[in-house]
C-alpha cells in the first residue's frame, strides 16, 4: 500500500466513521468517489477546497495514483483507502466558510467589473441562460421550469455550462443573507430541476444537489463574499481568478449565475413568486 497525506478536508466529510464505496471516475485534477450515496472528490494540491473534497498534499496528482473506476473504497479511523492507496486525513486542516454580511454600497459596480472580466472566459450562452433563469424567478412556476429546462445539461464540459450557471445562482439563493425569500426561490428551482436530472452527467447531479443544500465550493463562496461585502479591488480580483481557473469554462459560467442571482435577489428579493 502507498500512503499519501491529505492537506485539507471538506467540512462535510466524516472520515472517522466506517464507510464503504467505489471509485466513480478519475481525471487529471480529481478522483471522484461514491461513499454512502455522496460524491467525495480527491483534489490536486492546487485546487480550491470543496465541502466534500480531500485535497492532496503537494507533490501528488490524482491522475498519477494508479486508481481505476469501480475500485473499492474504505473509510475508517481518519483514513480513506482505495486501490493501492491510503489517504491519511487525520491531521488535515478543515475549511469552514464564514457567513456573508449584508451588501456594502457600490455592489452594482463590483458586479459589472466581475462580469466584464469573467464573461470572455465563459461559454457564449451562459450569460443568457443566467439572465433567463433569474428573470423567470419573478414569474410563474411554469415559466421557471421552462427556463431551467433550457439551461440544465446545456453546453460543454463534464459539468455542462448550464449546470454551472445554476450552481452559481443557488450559491446566492442558499446564503444566509437571502433569507426566507431565498429559501422559496431555491425550493422552486429544485422542483424545476428534479424531473430533468437524467439529462445531465452523474457528477453534475451530485454538485447541483450540493449547491441546492447551500454547499458551494470555497472559491465560489469566497467570490460571493468579496462581491457582497465590498472587498478591496485586489482581493476581489484574486477571488475571481481562483474561480476562473476551475475547468475550461466552469468557473466563469458559475460567475454568470452568481452575478445574475445577486442582481435578482438584492433588487427584487421580495417579488419572488410564492
Amino acid at each position: 500500500m502507498i500512503a499519501l497525506q491529505a492537506q485539507t478536508l471538506g467540512r462535510q466529510l466524516d472520515v472517522w466513521r466506517p464507510q464503504t464505496g467505489v471509485v466513480h471516475s478519475v481525471f487529471e485534477h480529481a478522483v471522484n468517489l461514491i461513499i454512502d450515496g455522496e460524491l467525495w472528490t480527491v483534489l490536486a494540491p492546487e485546487r480550491p477546497d470543496i465541502p466534500f473534497g480531500i485535497r492532496l498534499a503537494p507533490g501528488h496528482r490524482p491522475d498519477t495514483l494508479n486508481v481505476r473506476p469501480m475500485d473499492h473504497v474504505h473509510v475508517r479511523a481518519g483514513y480513506v483507502g482505495f486501490g493501492s492507496l491510503i489517504l491519511d486525513c487525520r491531521t488535515a486542516a478543515c475549511w469552514t466558510p464564514s457567513r456573508w454580511r449584508p451588501p456594502a454600497t457600490g455592489m452594482e459596480a463590483r458586479l459589472a467589473s466581475v462580469e466584464r472580466l469573467a464573461r470572455p472566459r465563459s461559454w457564449r450562452e451562459s450569460i443568457g441562460m443566467a439572465k433567463d433563469v433569474a428573470n423567470a424567478l419573478r414569474k410563474s412556476d411554469v415559466e421557471l421550469a421552462g427556463a431551467v429546462r433550457r439551461t440544465l445539461g446545456r453546453g460543454p464540459g463534464l459539468t455542462p455550462s448550464g449546470d454551472d450557471v445554476l450552481a452559481g445562482i443557488l450559491t446566492v439563493l442558499t446564503s444566509e443573507v437571502a433569507g426566507l425569500a431565498g429559501e422559496r426561490a431555491t425550493s422552486r428551482i429544485v422542483c424545476a430541476i428534479a424531473p430533468l436530472l437524467r439529462s445531465t452527467s452523474d457528477v453534475s447531479r451530485y454538485f447541483l444537489d450540493q449547491a441546492a443544500r447551500g454547499l458551494p465550493g470555497r472559491a465560489l463562496h469566497e467570490l460571493g463574499k468579496a462581491l457582497l461585502e465590498g472587498a478591496p479591488v485586489g482581493e476581489l480580483v484574486d477571488a475571481l481568478e481562483l474561480v476562473l481557473e476551475i475547468g475550461s469554462t466552469s468557473g466563469a459560467d458559475s460567475c454568470m449565475g452568481l452575478i445574475a442571482a445577486f442582481r435578482f435577489s438584492f433588487f427584487n428579493l421580495e417579488s419572488l413568486t410564492a
